[in-house]
């Protein structure tokens, strides 16, 4: 069994994670263990390029070895999978460079949650992009103080689990709307009541 979250607070594992290559062979490998050959032909690179890439992530210990095959041949197949369904990168204690090289990814976040606000209000109401960066910081913030529930050992399935901490950060926004930038605020309540009058 292994750690359902680890949270990532050391520089130098950002720093290796700042590759969105890396970042794909770790969500790969989180849902199902993967020889380098296996990688290489789902990634599209070489065999050196992803051997290259499992050597940084096990260095430190964002992947191990899950376990060793022998083929037919002979040959040795070594399977490799994340010590942890997923990780998530404590920003807030990040220096800004690093938050930065994250910023796209934070941003498609709340760019979808807002896409849904707008659609479930049946609105549309325009964000400035101020605000929609500092509802990134403030969701980003948010789901960091719930994935400690699931930092132990996890029985069960990786995007369940993700569901369920994204789930449980939007409804401590919802609880407490006064977090949020006026736009997001507006448009979270304005949802709010067009899903309680179905």
């Amino acid at each position: 069994m292994k750690k359902g979250v680890e949270v990532i607070t050391d520089l130098e594992k950002a720093k290796i994670l700042i590759d969105p290559m890396r970042r794909e062979m770790m969500r790969l490998l989180a849902s199902n263990p993967m020889t380098e050959n296996e990688l290489a032909k789902a990634l599209g690179l070489s065999d050196p390029s992803i051997g290259y890439h499992l050597k940084i992530l096990r260095s430190k210990g964002l992947i191990r070895r899950a376990r060793k095959e022998v083929e037919e041949h002979g040959i040795v197949q070594k399977f490799y999978e994340t010590t942890a369904f997923a990780c998530f990168i404590d920003s807030r204690i990040m220096p800004l460079e690093i938050e930065r090289y994250f910023m796209p990814v934070t941003l498609e976040r709340a760019r979808g949650i807002v896409s849904a606000l707008n659609l479930i209000s049946n609105n549309y109401e325009k964000i400035p992009t101020g605000e929609l960066e500092e509802f990134a910081r403030v969701l980003s913030s948010t789901i960091m103080s719930k994935v400690t529930r699931f930092s132990g050992n996890y029985d069960g399935d990786r995007e369940e689990m993700i569901g369920k901490i994204y789930h449980d950060a939007l409804a401590h926004l919802v609880g407490k709307p006064d977090l949020l930038p006026g736009a997001i605020r507006s448009l979270l309540l304005r949802g709010k009541k067009a899903r309680s009058k179905k």
